[in-house]
Formats: structure tokens, C-alpha cells, sequence
């Protein structure tokens, strides 16, 4: 009858752990799709801005995106930049130089009122698309002490930057809603922090 006990009581548990674990499903079920829906509204709005290099016409309008960011508008007219663009105006910029066979990004600027994560996100998954382009081997980027917004367009850490391979696809990509920009796996599992 001892024994006939114990195993209702380890049956009774094992319910007991199963339907905890069922809830734990659940939660982070709940959990990841608020995430991804997030991470849509990051994604489809970014796909809204066009990425381009910068010209002598955008000047006045990276210094204005400098003097709100509360740096020298000066530099709009001494560095060259990557943009990004909707309806003919410049809504972020991505300091930028070349090398041998490389593109260096520098320092992000974005309008505030315009979210800087798409923005950021635009500008580096657009540096990579530019840099194809043009055929350079590896694009670095200079590392930002608040975000890792190279990391959700599919960077790596590189030392002290992010380093980014042009001439190797993705692992693994996932096409947004322009079909332009990949989206490594990676980079998804990042940004839902299971990673």
C-alpha cells in the first residue's frame, strides 16, 4: 500500500512540473511575441527610409542633424556621410571613410524625434548593401558606448569596433518588407534576448 502511495503522490508531481513548464511555455510565448511585433514596428520602419551615400546637397541638412545632436556643424561640410532619406529628407547620418578595400563608419547622428534604433538600424544594414556595392572586403564600425546597433544588423565584435564581412553572406537572412535589407538570425535572436 507504501508503494501503491508513493507512486500516486510522483505521478501528482510529475503533473504538478508539467503544468509549470506548460506555463513557462506559455509566458515566454506571450513574451517573444510582444518582442517580435516590436521588433516589426523597428523593422518596418526602417524599411520606410532609403540609404544613400551622402552628397554636397545633403550638407545643410547633416549640419542640422549635427547641431541637434549637439555637435559642431562644421563637420557636415569636413566628413562624408551615408543618409538616410524619406520624402527628400534627411531624417539620419553615418560618418564614414575608406581604405584599402575597407569602409570605416564613424559617428551616428539622427533626428530624436524620429527613433534612433531604426534609424541606426537603417544606416548600418544600408552601409552593408552600399559597401557590396562598391566591392570593399569587411566594413568596421566604431563602437557606441550606449547601444549595439551594429549587432542587430548583423555585425560582430571586433576588438574594440564591430566588423562586418562583406564579401560572406549571412548565416542565416530573413528578407524584410523591402526585400533590401537581410536580417541575420542572429541578430533577431539578439534583439529577443536569447542570445
Amino acid at each position: 500500500m507504501d508503494s501503491f502511495y508513493s507512486l500516486m503522490v510522483a505521478r501528482e508531481r510529475q503533473g504538478e512540473l508539467l503544468r509549470e513548464a506548460e506555463d513557462g511555455r506559455m509566458a515566454r510565448r506571450l513574451r517573444k511575441a510582444g518582442k517580435e511585433q516590436e521588433y516589426g514596428r523597428v523593422l518596418s520602419g526602417a524599411a520606410a527610409f532609403r540609404v544613400r551615400w551622402g552628397l554636397a546637397e545633403d550638407e545643410v541638412q547633416i549640419a542640422e542633424l549635427l547641431e541637434l545632436n549637439g555637435m559642431p556643424r562644421w563637420e557636415a561640410f569636413e566628413e562624408r556621410f551615408l543618409v538616410a532619406e524619406k520624402d527628400g529628407r534627411l531624417y539620419g547620418a553615418l560618418s564614414y571613410r575608406t581604405e584599402s578595400k575597407r569602409l570605416v563608419l564613424g559617428k551616428l547622428v539622427v533626428d530624436p524625434w524620429h527613433g534612433e534604433r531604426r534609424l541606426a538600424w537603417a544606416l548600418y544594414a544600408g552601409a552593408r548593401r552600399l559597401g557590396r556595392e562598391m566591392g570593399v572586403g569587411e566594413i568596421l564600425a566604431s563602437r557606441m558606448p550606449h547601444a549595439n546597433y551594429p549587432r542587430e544588423a548583423g555585425y560582430r565584435r571586433w576588438g574594440r569596433a564591430w566588423r562586418l564581412d562583406t564579401k560572406k553572406p549571412l548565416s542565416t537572412t530573413e528578407i524584410d518588407a523591402t526585400r533590401e535589407r537581410p536580417v541575420s538570425a542572429c541578430s533577431i535572436l539578439n534583439f529577443l534576448g536569447w542570445r
